[in-house]
């Protein structure tokens, strides 16, 4: 039986009208949810999360446990998901890319995208930015390029995590620019973007 999955490109308003489990119970839901997001807190992930949950808490009148589940690439968090009970209360909030990119880079992931998830509706999108810290002296793409095309791999990008969305976004940049960067792996996007403030890398991807 397939899991109840929330992601951004395939989300969670279904679960109000149409999640086949709920309509298969005769109060639905008895307990408390699990809202499962594959990134730490205080990225923009678990904002919107935070927020849904909110919102699902007062529809529903129970309440919405945020639990954060970062690493691996979102498999972490996934493999949670897939291995829970098929009774509609645990939910994942997550991109699609979690269901396309690890198993694009990966050997093999501990879930069957296909098979173990049920998508429930969108949403939103979302837009990746690249970004610097405020007072570096190459602040604009055409500097970047310039720097590391005279220096490769001197510079680095972090991403939120390998097989991300991030990380795609960053190695197709690199590519289509012709340069080198150390790629820097996060589990999310807000110890990114601490290190970020704090100088300690140099350019990151974000939403």
């Amino acid at each position: 039986m397939k899991r109840t999955a929330l992601t951004v490109a395939l989300g969670l308003l279904g679960l109000i009208s149409g999640n086949s489990l709920a309509q298969a119970q005769a109060v639905y839901p008895e307990k408390p949810l699990q809202l499962i997001v594959p990134f730490p807190p205080g990225g923009a992930s678990d904002v919107v999360a935070r927020i849904i949950g909110g919102e699902l808490e007062t529809r529903l009148g129970k309440p919405v446990i945020i639990m954060n589940r970062p690493g691996g690439g979102t498999t972490i968090a996934a493999k949670e998901v897939a291995r829970s009970a098929p009774d509609g209360y645990t939910l994942f909030f997550s991109s699609n890319s979690s269901f396309t990119l690890p198993a694009a880079v990966k050997e093999s992931v501990p879930y069957d995208a296909a098979k173990d998830f049920e998508p429930l509706g969108q949403v939103g999108k979302i837009t990746l930015a690249l970004v610097t810290y405020k007072d570096n002296p190459i602040k604009d793409v055409a500097a970047l390029v310039t720097e590391a095309k005279a220096n490769p791999d001197k510079l680095s990008l972090a991403s939120f995590g390998v097989a991300t969305v991030s990380h795609f976004a960053g190695e197709l940049f690199k590519s289509a620019a012709g340069i080198k960067m150390v790629h820097l792996p996060y589990k999310g996007s807000a110890p990114a973007m601490n290190d970020l403030i704090g100088k300690h890398i140099q350019y990151t991807s974000t939403r």
